[in-house]
């Protein structure tokens, strides 16, 4: 914990999201990475370290080498680059390796970023042929042959939850009404300036894959957001914001298959993620004061919040029911929105991960909890197969 704990998220930044279907890739992630640059006081002549995709914009070797491409651009040497492969939770894992590089001396200031953009991406590509493409290679031949689509898989996971449990459509309803208000008090969200939500609205909007609603769903939408890291002395000494430390780091890989679970409404990788990072931090779950949870359906925040540690299983809809994942309640989650309401644009665990530094640094505004000061974030892989997890403190 340590060493982790000398290693701070220095600078944030989000670009607009929503249609950036005239813009490139590159032009959107220099955005986003001059953005968390400025913010942490820094400049990108400053960056030595990359985790993830770089500013490549076109297929080829700036693709799959993109510290080189990023080297290339500026002017200068890149130290470090690694890539972390667990879908939606990479952002979360590549904080890991961040941290470890900065840590150990591998590299001074390291760049997460995720940007989509043009028409190739996006809304362009949000289409059933594209759908089923993807899921041939994620899902294997044994739900292929027979048209399986993300949402149908995250169906199941709701309907057995629902049949195991009691859990009601209102109930995940509840996860998208609260969501949303978030959404509505952050500026850049993509859905915020529809309104809030009503669980009525939710449940009589259209049945994509029963019980799952329209309203259930995440959308498709682009954007970028980046962070930088560094070390959380250097962060204190610019001065601009309180360091948000990593305290604790897990992850936990299970299946491909759906056939290969053995159960539909409980996932182990996910427990062992969160258990390893409490461990880490020597924390424990009642300290934890702001969360993010993967949320591409509202079934996933349920299952996610469960398999945490946050509340026993099956009580998931209960707890949300009660509020408890609202701003104000026991757990305040995805409180920017999350996948549901603010954005689903490429990595778009890198905006979770954005709003729960923001949320410890006491900048989020009108959604502010409360002397927030430990956050705890699980990232989702597919479905239901990776997890990662972190936890964050206010230095």
């Amino acid at each position: 914990m340590g060493e982790l704990a000398s290693v701070a998220v220095a600078g944030v930044h989000t670009t607009e999201q929503g249609d950036l279907s005239e813009r490139t890739q590159s032009d959107v992630w220099w955005e986003a990475v001059r953005g968390a640059c400025e913010d942490a006081g820094l400049t990108a002549g400053d960056i030595d370290g990359l985790v993830g995709e770089g500013p490549q914009g076109v297929p080829g070797l700036r693709e799959t080498m993109p510290a080189a491409g990023l080297a290339e651009q500026l002017g200068q040497p890149v130290r470090f680059h690694a890539r972390s492969s667990v879908g939606a939770a990479s952002t979360a894992s590549g904080l890991n390796l961040a941290a470890y590089a900065v840590s150990h001396g591998l590299a001074e200031v390291v760049v997460i970023a995720s940007a989509v953009a043009g028409k190739s991406a996006g809304y362009a590509s949000a289409n059933r042929d594209v759908a089923v493409a993807h899921m041939s290679k994620l899902s294997g031949p044994y739900e292929y042959v027979y048209g399986t689509t993300r949402v149908s898989d995250y169906a199941l996971l709701a309907m057995r939850h629902m049949y195991e449990y009691g859990t009601t459509s209102q109930q995940l309803a509840d996860i998208a009404v609260s969501q949303r208000l978030g959404a509505t008090l952050h500026p850049a969200s993509v859905h915020g300036h529809r309104g809030e939500l009503s669980a009525a609205e939710v449940m009589s909007s259209r049945m994509v894959a029963d019980p799952l609603h329209l309203l259930d769903c995440c959308s498709i939408n682009q954007g970028g957001g980046a962070i930088i890291v560094t070390r959380a002395s250097d962060v204190a000494a610019i001065g601009r914001h309180v360091p948000v430390v990593l305290l604790g780091y897990g992850e936990g890989h299970s299946h491909i298959d759906a056939n290969a679970v053995k159960s539909m409404t409980t996932f182990p990788a996910a427990r062992s993620a969160a258990d390893t990072a409490f461990d880490m931090a020597g924390l424990s779950r009642d300290e934890i004061d702001v969360a993010g949870v993967g949320d591409h359906f509202t079934i996933g925040v349920l299952i996610g919040l469960e398999d945490a540690g946050f509340c026993p299983k099956g009580e998931g809809g209960s707890f949300v029911e009660k509020g408890g994942t609202a701003i104000g309640g026991r757990l305040p989650t995805n409180t920017s929105g999350g996948f549901l309401s603010f954005s689903h644009a490429g990595q778009c665990g890198i905006f979770t991960l954005i709003e729960v530094v923001e949320q410890l640094r006491h900048e989020a505004g009108p959604r502010q909890v409360d002397d927030a000061g430990l956050g705890f974030i699980s990232g989702v892989g597919g479905v239901q197969q990776a997890h990662s997890a972190l936890i964050l403190g206010r230095a």
